[in-house]
C-alpha cells in the first residue's frame, strides 16, 4: 500500500456525503485503487461542537496503514491547525494517546532508572527521555539550568542511537549514584553527552539500558528529547 495514494485521499473534502463511519470507509475505498482493500473505523472522538476526530485501520491482507482525519458535517480533512498557536490538532490529540501509553510504563518504572534534579515543592515536574548521542539533547542540555528555574527536571535515557549512547547512559545512571547535589549530577551528564566513552561497559549492562528504552519506544517514544509534564503521564 502506498503512503502518498493515502494521503492524496485525506486531502480531498468531499462535498457530496454527510461524513458518517460508513460514509467515511465508502469515500476511502473510492478513491484507493487496490483490490481486497479492508477499511475499518477503530475509534471516532468529538472534539468540539460538530468536530470529530476519526482513526482509521486499512489493509490489503499484506500491508497496514493506520490513519487519522477530522470530520466535520460533510466534509473530512488531514489536521486542524489552531491559528493563534500554531498547534496542530492531530499532533496534539497523538501526543495524548502516546502520553497515556507513557503514563502506564512510567508508573511502574524502577526510581533508579529516573534522575532527579530540582527538589522545590512549588514547582512543577518536567520528565525529559533523553540520548546522550542526541544533537537535539545536547543543545536541550545546555538550558538546563534556566529550565530548572521554572520546573523540576527528572531525566530518563532513551538512546535513539545505539552502543554507544547505550553506554554512555549506563554510565550516566552509575556515577550519577555518586553526585551529592544536582551541580554535580548536571556535570556528570554533561561529561557524557560532550565526551567519550572513558571506561568500558559489558553487554549486559547495556542490554539493560536497550530494555529501558525499548519500553518507552514501544509506548510511542520515537524521537529525543521527548518533555512531558509528570502531571500528564500520571
Amino acid at each position: 500500500m502506498k503512503k502518498n495514494i493515502i494521503l492524496s485521499v485525506l486531502l480531498i473534502a468531499s462535498t457530496l456525503f454527510s461524513a458518517t463511519n460508513k460514509e467515511i470507509i465508502a469515500h476511502f475505498k473510492s478513491k484507493i485503487p487496490i483490490p481486497n482493500i479492508k477499511i475499518k473505523i477503530t475509534s471516532r472522538k468529538n472534539i468540539s461542537k460538530g468536530l470529530d476526530y476519526v482513526k482509521i485501520f486499512i489493509t490489503d491482507g499484506k500491508k497496514s496503514q493506520k490513519v487519522s482525519i477530522f470530520t466535520s458535517g460533510q466534509y473530512i480533512f488531514p489536521d486542524v491547525i489552531d491559528l493563534k498557536t500554531g498547534m496542530s490538532l492531530k499532533e496534539k490529540m497523538q501526543r495524548e494517546q502516546t502520553n497515556k501509553k507513557i503514563a502506564k510504563v512510567y508508573e511502574k518504572e524502577d526510581p533508579k532508572n529516573i534522575i532527579s534534579i530540582g527538589h522545590d515543592p512549588k514547582k512543577e515536574t518536567l520528565v525529559i527521555f533523553s540520548d546522550p548521542e542526541c544533537p537535539f539533547c545536547k543543545k536541550d542540555l545546555r538550558n538546563i539550568e534556566k529550565e530548572l528555574k521554572k520546573y523540576n527536571i527528572k531525566m530518563i535515557f532513551t538512546p535513539v542511537h545505539d552502543k554507544s549512547a547505550l553506554e554512555k547512559s549506563y554510565l550516566i545512571y552509575k556515577h550519577i549514584k555518586t553526585a551529592k547535589n544536582d551541580a554535580q549530577k548536571i556535570k556528570i551528564i554533561r561529561k557524557y553527552f560532550n565526551g567519550d566513552l572513558d571506561e568500558k561497559v559489558s553487554d549486559k549492562n547495556i542490554e539493560k539500558i536497550d530494555k529501558l528504552r525499548n519500553k518507552y519506544f514501544k509506548a510511542g517514544i520515537n524521537g529525543t528529547p521527548y518533555k512531558v509534564m509528570e502531571k500528564d503521564i500520571r
